[in-house]
């Protein structure tokens, strides 16, 4: 009886079948109809998946043209730069297990001694395949792990909750995971990054906490523990846009309800994290509203970690105050930019552009305490 891993290894191998599946339009009865005549039902379903996977892989896997993997595992799996980034913390000859390894993303960038541990056959033959490196099909409550070992574990998430994001959404369970950390050397434990430290108040080990950014998003939490966790009882924000990282414990910005002559758009993971008031106070910014997120400066502090825009002018958060302002600047192509769902966005960005060949300026709705203004700003781009 041919198994999952036999079929996948054997359409991955059928050039012919891959490239035929790649010219044909398969919601087509027609085309289905045709490839049919040389391939079973079953090696066409697994083909589509997999040239699907290396699609959704470009991009974000530098080996998206080779990978063996589905569409849920690409998407459940770490970049590659992220990986590497995490796995430079894993200098190391003691054992390293990657537990709930996927297709394998991580477990490539970890070292050599690396040991791949995944519950599902097909998952552990991909990442055995990825990576080059050993994986075993084990419950990874049920593995033995020596005591100076370190660990990477990707939980799962729960199907069946309304919360898909927190520590209680994850498989195996946090207090499963704990268990495991407190067994070990250290290690990471990867999570969604709408964890909040507060929700750390149990964890039992010292622990750092990191949000890592990458393409303008926060895409991974990271939860460092035990000879892993660098900077214990901190907060890490790490860009891979900016290729830079900031580690401190979190402060409110300062307050001041002007708005100068810039304003400052804090890199996601550096306002996910809360240090961008730490870096505010630095750059002598402030926040214009409690929790706004947004900081303004007399003075462009010209930071990698902030988006700066010059402020060009303010008005009331009118449409009609808003295009009358911008007339006079001669601009008829806008980006809009708000907190708190203050306007629509995309409304107004279509009511006010009405040039996509003009200069471009970027427009912030915001509410500041009971005011709403408009500020009109245009970008500043980095040297």
């Amino acid at each position: 009886m041919t198994t999952n891993n036999d079929l996948w290894s054997k359409v991955n191998s059928n050039a012919q079948l891959l490239e035929d599946v790649a010219q044909s339009d398969t919601k087509d009865v027609a085309s289905m109809a045709s490839l049919r005549k040389q391939w079973s039902v079953e090696e066409i379903v697994v083909a589509v998946s997999l040239l699907d996977a290396r699609k959704r892989a470009d991009g974000k896997l530098d080996n998206a043209n080779s990978i063996l993997a589905d569409s849920t595992g690409v998407q459940q799996a770490t970049s590659t730069r992220i990986a590497q980034h995490k796995a430079n913390r894993f200098l190391t000859q003691e054992p390293v297990f990657d537990l709930c390894c996927g297709i394998g993303s991580d477990l490539l960038a970890l070292p050599e001694q690396t040991i791949g541990i995944d519950s599902d056959h097909l998952r552990c033959w991909m990442a055995s395949q990825n990576s080059g490196k050993e994986t075993r099909v084990e419950d990874v409550l049920q593995l033995d792990i020596p005591n100076n070992a370190l660990i990477h574990i990707d939980p799962s998430r729960r199907s069946g909750t309304n919360r898909l994001h927190g520590l209680d959404a994850m498989l195996p369970a946090i207090d499963e995971i704990t268990t495991i950390a407190t067994s070990c050397a250290g290690g990471c434990i990867k999570v969604s990054p709408a964890v909040d430290v507060d929700e750390l108040e149990d964890f039992p080990l010292p622990f750092e906490l990191e949000y890592i950014e990458e393409h303008g998003r926060v895409v991974q939490g990271v939860i460092w523990f035990g000879s892993l966790a660098h900077h214990v009882g901190q907060v890490t924000a790490t860009s891979m846009t900016i290729e830079q990282t900031m580690s401190d414990e979190p402060c409110q910005p300062p307050f001041d309800s002007t708005i100068h002559g810039w304003i400052l758009e804090p890199n996601p993971a550096l306002e996910r994290s809360g240090l961008h008031g730490n870096l505010a106070r630095d750059l002598g910014a402030s926040e214009p509203a409690s929790g706004i997120g947004l900081c303004t400066a007399p003075t462009n502090p010209d930071s990698p970690w902030f988006q700066s825009f010059e402020v060009l002018g303010t008005t009331s958060l009118r449409l009609e105050k808003v295009s009358a302002l911008l007339a006079t600047l001669g601009c008829s192509q806008v980006e809009v930019k708000t907190r708190d769902k203050v306007v629509d966005p995309n409304q107004w960005q279509n009511i006010l552009s009405h040039d996509p060949h003009g200069p471009l300026l970027t427009v912030f709705a915001l509410r500041l305490g009971k005011m709403r203004i408009s500020v009109i700003t245009r970008r500043h781009k980095h040297l």
